[in-house]
């Protein structure tokens, strides 16, 4: 909020053509370009010339936004490389404590620098869970698990069958690029109990189009029910899934395109994430900001991801 936004128009062959449209809003009505907003909320734009109509572009603008940390290395384009382990779950599941209790091993070791981890309580499986949500349900659709407990790498990356730290580190380290992720993340995360707003800049390190989302996650959610919980800590969950940013949908867990990057380009972001229920404890939060890219298959898989708590920030992580 006080800043202003520029349109760009280009025809159907790239060439700009902003100086013969018009901008109109949501309402219809006619704006100015720049565009300088005067209230915080969410503000939808397209643009005319004669007949022809452009697609919808939204934009967010936020009353309260941290900044992002300066980058102490702004020629380096090695960053470290971190995949996602996402643990379907839930407070019925008798043998998902053991998956706790891998990832509390898997944390003293070397991989610990290579991976974040969401646990998704979701589904009538999960009914009476206090960690569920409905962003947990339709990343639960998305994947559509197998049986319980359920771990898996990233959004296309195949069930990790053993509950081992072994095998968790083989299904890891044969994603894992040494050399460096293609994009890196430097964030700052700020909030109350009403919303939490995260501010983030992704800098590319291969030339490519990227995603970007945010997913907020709530740790330290205490369940005196889990089902076959041997210790306290069985009964703590921790990175628990509650929200989103954007317009997500089961079909779309990765966020919304920022366009290609060329190599050291950088991209700024805002992400809004609304506290939904009075029983979530903000101050126990965290986002956590996912980069993805097409792979092979042209599906938009995770190309890196970063983590940060409320009222801190983390610059960009890079190849030791």
């Amino acid at each position: 909020l006080g800043e202003s936004v520029t349109f760009k128009v280009t025809d159907s062959e790239g060439q700009d053509v902003t100086a013969a449209a018009s901008i109109y809003n949501q309402d219809l009505d006619k704006v100015s370009n720049p565009f300088k907003p005067e209230a915080s909320g969410s503000y939808t734009f397209n643009a005319t010339i004669g007949a022809e109509s452009s697609n919808n572009v939204t934009i967010t603008v936020l009353a309260q936004m941290p900044e992002v940390p300066s980058d102490p290395e702004k020629d380096n384009l090695a960053f470290n490389h971190r995949g996602l382990f996402i643990d379907h779950t839930g407070v019925n599941c008798g043998y998902c404590p053991s998956v706790i209790d891998v990832f509390r091993s898997l944390a003293k070791t070397d991989a610990h620098k290579h991976y974040n981890e969401v646990t998704v309580h979701a589904g009538g499986y999960a009914t009476g869970d206090p960690a569920n949500s409905d962003a947990a349900n339709k990343v639960n659709k998305f994947h559509g698990p197998t049986g319980y407990p359920d771990v898996r790498l990233n959004f296309y990356c195949g069930k990790i069958e053993q509950r081992s730290v072994q095998a968790f580190t083989n299904a890891l380290m044969s994603y894992i690029k040494e050399d460096g992720a293609d994009a890196g993340i430097s964030l700052a995360v700020a909030g109350d109990n009403t919303t939490i707003y995260c501010a983030a800049q992704v800098k590319a390190a291969v030339a490519q189009e990227y995603k970007v989302v945010a997913w907020l996650l709530e740790s330290g959610i205490y369940s005196p029910a889990q089902s076959g919980a041997t210790k306290d800590y069985h009964k703590i969950y921790d990175f628990a899934l509650r929200n989103i940013s954007g317009e997500y949908s089961q079909a779309n867990i990765s966020g919304e395109s920022i366009g290609v990057l060329e190599a050291g380009q950088t991209h700024d972001c805002a992400f809004q994430l609304p506290i939904i229920s009075t029983k979530w404890n903000w101050e126990k939060m965290g986002v956590l900001v996912i980069v993805s890219a097409k792979d092979a298959q042209g599906r938009w898989e995770v190309a890196n991801a970063a983590y940060c708590n409320v009222g801190e920030e983390k610059t960009y992580e890079y190849v030791e």
